[in-house]
C-alpha cells in the first residue's frame, strides 16, 4: 500500500494546535472529576464497611415505617367508622351509590 503524503501548505497547524490544547484541557478536567468521584466513592464504601452508618440508617427507616404504619392504621379506622355511620344513616342512598359505582367500574373493565 502506498501512504498518502500530506501537503504541508494544506494543513492548518494553528487550528490543530488549538484543538489539541482544548482536548488536553478537557482530558485534565475529566481526570480531576474522576479523582474526586473516586475519592467520594471510597469514603462511602469505607463508611458502609464500618457498619455503623448502615445500622443507623436501617433503624431510622424501621422507625419511619412503624410511624407510617400506625398513621395508616389510624386513618383507615377513622374512614371505616365514617363509612359505617353514613351507611347506617342512609341505607338506600348507600345502596344506590354502590350500585352506580359498580356499573361505572363494569364499564371501565369491559372496555379493556
Amino acid at each position: 500500500m502506498r501512504s498518502a503524503r500530506l501537503d504541508p501548505n494544506a494543513v492548518d497547524v494553528e487550528f490543530l494546535r488549538k484543538e489539541f490544547n482544548k482536548f488536553r484541557a478537557e482530558l485534565a478536567g475529566m481526570k480531576d472529576k474522576i479523582g474526586t468521584n473516586a475519592a467520594e466513592a471510597l469514603d462511602e464504601i469505607a463508611g458502609y464497611l464500618n457498619g455503623q452508618s448502615v445500622t443507623s440508617k436501617l433503624s431510622a427507616l424501621e422507625s419511619e415505617i412503624e410511624n407510617l404504619t400506625a398513621k395508616l392504621r389510624d386513618s383507615s379506622k377513622v374512614a371505616v367508622t365514617k363509612l359505617e355511620t353514613q351507611v347506617n344513616n342512609r341505607p338506600i342512598t348507600s345502596l344506590a351509590a354502590a350500585f352506580g359505582l359498580g356499573l361505572i367500574a363494569a364499564q371501565f373493565l369491559r372496555r379493556r
